[in-house]
C-alpha cells in the first residue's frame, strides 16, 4: 500500500489561485513580420531581390524583430524607423488587403531602400519591396 493514498496533488490552494495579467500595448510588443499579403511578378516581392540585397534585407527584419512598436517609432525614419507614404503616392494598384483607412509605412533596408506594409496591432503586413525605389515618388 502506497504511503501517498489520499494525497493531494498539488499544494492547498495553489489551483485556486487565478493568474491575471495586465493588459500589454501593442507598442510594447516586439513586431512580427508577414508576407502574407505580398504578390510575386509585381516588381516588388523578394524574388525581385538579389542575394545580397535580399541577405541585407533579412539581416534588417532579424534588427527590428527584437525592437518593441515603442522603440521603432521613437528611431530615425531612415534609420530602424518608419515613414508614413501616402496611399496616392504609390504607384501600384492597391491591393483588396489595402482599405482607405490603412496607413501605410516605410522601414527602410540596404541604405535607405524601403519596404512598405501597414501595421496591424504589433503585426507588419510587408506588401512591397522597393529594391530599385520606384515604388512610390521619393
Amino acid at each position: 500500500m502506497s504511503k501517498f493514498r489520499g494525497a493531494t496533488p498539488t499544494k492547498p490552494g495553489f489551483s485556486d489561485r487565478k493568474v491575471t495579467q495586465e493588459p500589454v500595448s501593442d507598442n510594447d510588443q516586439t513586431v512580427i513580420f508577414s508576407f502574407e499579403h505580398m504578390r510575386d511578378k509585381t516588381g516588388y516581392s523578394v524574388n525581385c531581390c538579389g542575394s545580397e540585397e535580399g541577405a541585407q534585407l533579412i539581416a534588417r527584419l532579424f534588427k527590428l524583430g527584437t525592437m518593441t512598436w515603442g522603440q521603432i517609432n521613437q528611431s530615425n525614419r531612415h534609420g530602424l524607423g518608419t515613414e508614413k507614404i501616402p496611399e496616392s503616392q504609390i504607384s501600384v494598384a492597391m491591393p483588396p488587403s489595402i482599405t482607405k483607412d490603412t496607413t501605410l509605412i516605410a522601414f527602410r533596408y540596404n541604405g535607405k531602400k524601403p519596404v512598405v506594409g501597414y501595421r496591424q496591432g504589433r503585426i507588419f503586413h510587408i506588401m512591397w519591396i522597393d529594391h530599385d525605389f520606384t515604388l512610390y515618388k521619393h
